[in-house]
């Protein structure tokens, strides 16, 4: 009896290794009082009163840095400026090239939507989805976490929808809106996954 107390003790003490040998790292951070990051500037994207704003009359805008992550969270700020509330906006990540990304979107009006691009190909993960938690002509918090093939999608801190998918294991982050908008994003924030040398 006392040997399998031990071997218990030990089984303990195992797993809450394992459970610390992980942990998220802060790698990157943008608040938008600077450009530290050159993000690109010119008459569709700009630094306004703090917020990095995409701006298109007719077509769809992203950017993106190569700020290669393979497991961690990516999460910003983002609020419809002016424009259609039915025009879809938020963010990319794992993105590989301008047509090979995960996305996360959401609209004013209520409704998100997650997927992919493959090969310039949109594929959603589910449809467009209504929930309460985005707040119409306000600053919303998009947040995606991915741990291996599983993405977890959050807004304002709750977990709206999550999927399983390998297309992709690492790569950059982006924004992206619709035509018609003005739509400002702020206070970016990556952590990355690491895992203890110990």
């Amino acid at each position: 009896m006392k040997g399998q107390r031990i071997v218990l003790l030990l089984l303990v003490m195992l797993i809450g290794m394992l459970n610390i040998g992980a942990q998220e790292i802060l790698a990157y951070r943008q608040t938008f009082d600077t450009n530290k990051m050159y993000w690109p500037i010119d008459e569709n994207f700009g630094i306004v009163d703090g917020e990095y704003v995409l701006h298109t009359e007719n077509q769809e805008l992203y950017a993106y840095l190569d700020l290669s992550s393979k497991d961690g969270t990516f999460q910003l700020d983002t609020r419809l400026i002016t424009g259609k509330s039915t025009a879809g906006y938020g963010l990319l990540f794992r993105l590989q090239d301008p047509y090979n990304f995960y996305f996360f979107f959401l609209v004013d009006q209520g409704y998100f939507l997650a997927g992919k691009a493959v090969d310039r190909q949109g594929i959603n993960f589910c449809p467009w989805t209504y929930t309460s938690i985005i707040k119409a002509q306000a600053k919303n918090t998009l947040k995606v976490a991915y741990q291996g093939q599983k993405l977890t999608f959050l807004i304002n801190n709750t977990e709206v929808f999550s999927h399983q998918d390998s297309s992709f294991e690492s790569g950059g982050i982006g924004l992206y809106t619709q035509g018609g908008v003005r739509v400002g994003f702020d206070d970016i924030l990556v952590w990355e996954t690491t895992a203890s040398t110990q």
